[in-house]
């Protein structure tokens, strides 16, 4: 009996990792793009533009934004809020409570150089220029990318494109 048991678990064992090796192998590869020379961001470059209102990625603290956002909900038990009225999430530190990011996924919040949702990549090449990090998944068939600018240390503006628009902006900036 010991050993009909110990063969169904063997079994299986093998199964699961047959089935990740399967899974492992069908994954599409990354393909990553790096420009001569990267964009450095200027201070300007973590300012988030909505309304009447300016958020600034870095700087701004939790007392500032909950002055612009009232409405502003909690997302379970994390740093991540999310203004009612606006179609963003704001990240902010644990300890000092400063907005390190801000993913933007409508069109009523713009980048300090007034890129927004919408809009196409064309147009945020003219503002920020061609040296960005390009990811997109190789051999996709599509040309759906990620435009990254800034350098390796995790201040950012990203762009994601979809079918040639821009869908999702992200600033992070970690003082």
């Amino acid at each position: 009996m010991f050993k009909k048991e110990y063969l169904y678990v063997s079994l299986a064992i093998i199964l699961v990792i047959s089935i990740a090796v399967l899974v492992a192998s069908r994954s599409p590869e990354i393909d990553i793009v790096y420009p001569e020379e990267r964009l450095v961001l200027q201070p300007e470059d973590f300012v988030v533009n909505t309304d009447n209102h300016q958020l600034t990625v870095g700087q701004t603290n939790w007392d500032e934004a909950i002055k612009i956002f009232p409405d502003i909900k909690r997302l379970g038990g994390s740093t991540v809020y999310h203004p009612e009225a606006f179609p963003m999430y704001l990240t902010f530190s644990e300890d000092e409570n400063i907005l390190i990011a801000v993913h933007i996924f409508g069109d009523s919040a713009a980048t300090s150089r007034d890129i927004t949702v919408g809009d196409s990549p064309e147009k945020a090449v003219q503002q920020y220029g061609k040296n960005y990090v390009r990811f997109s998944v190789e051999d996709s068939g599509n040309e759906d990318y990620d435009m990254l600018y800034g350098e390796n240390n995790g201040n950012t503006v990203i762009f994601q494109v979809r079918n040639d628009k821009i869908t999702k902006i992200i600033i992070q900036h970690i003082p």
